[in-house]
């Protein structure tokens, strides 16, 4: 069963604190740039809902495996972040003993819909330039990074995983998501 990660993922930086004039500025970029977006898009069509087939039901998320959870760690970069309750390594070294924890916390969450609030936290990091030509004094060169325990990318990506196996099973296959296979 393939696992699968968002090229954001994985980042692990020490967090820092921004401060407000930082904020208001990356806030008011973000805000002058939404009548552009609405404009562009004026002229679009609604978009068209339609009711789903009863065989595209989904009442409820497989449970994770213990075999799920023991591949994601087997293939974890070394990289953590402070949100992480274990560093990579150690997880690695422990994860025959621990996997059945992770189990029944992720299986619990599935099946009641409740995502722990810890998993909800992240670091965010500075904004930094998004390219290496961008302007520095520009504040729309910049975008902040939150960074996520392992724990939680985990869950969303056994999330999105269940819910691909049941669009690609299901006859709802006009919605397309095409995420990136870890390596």
């Amino acid at each position: 069963m393939a696992f699968y990660r968002h090229p954001a993922i994985g980042r692990g930086r020490v967090p820092v604190c921004a401060t407000r004039s930082m904020l208001s500025s990356f806030i008011s970029s973000s805000t002058r740039r939404s009548p552009d977006v609405r404009a562009a898009t004026a002229d679009a069509p609604s978009p068209t809902i339609k009711s789903s087939p009863s065989a595209a039901t989904l009442l409820q998320f497989q449970t994770v495996t213990i075999d799920e959870v023991t591949a994601a760690v087997r293939i974890l970069p070394d990289k953590c972040c402070l949100l992480d309750p274990l560093p990579p390594k150690l997880l690695k070294a422990v994860v025959d003993l621990i996997a059945l924890f992770i189990v029944e916390v992720f299986s619990r969450s599935l099946s009641t819909g409740h995502v722990p609030d810890n998993f909800k936290t992240a670091y965010i990091t500075p904004p930094r330039l998004n390219k290496s030509n961008s302007d520095p004094a520009d504040r729309s060169s910049h975008r902040p990074i939150s960074n996520l325990s392992v724990l939680s990318k985990w869950l969303e990506q056994f999330i999105v995983q269940r819910l691909l196996e049941h669009l690609g099973s299901s006859s709802t296959t006009a919605f397309c998501l095409s995420p990136q296979p870890l390596r």
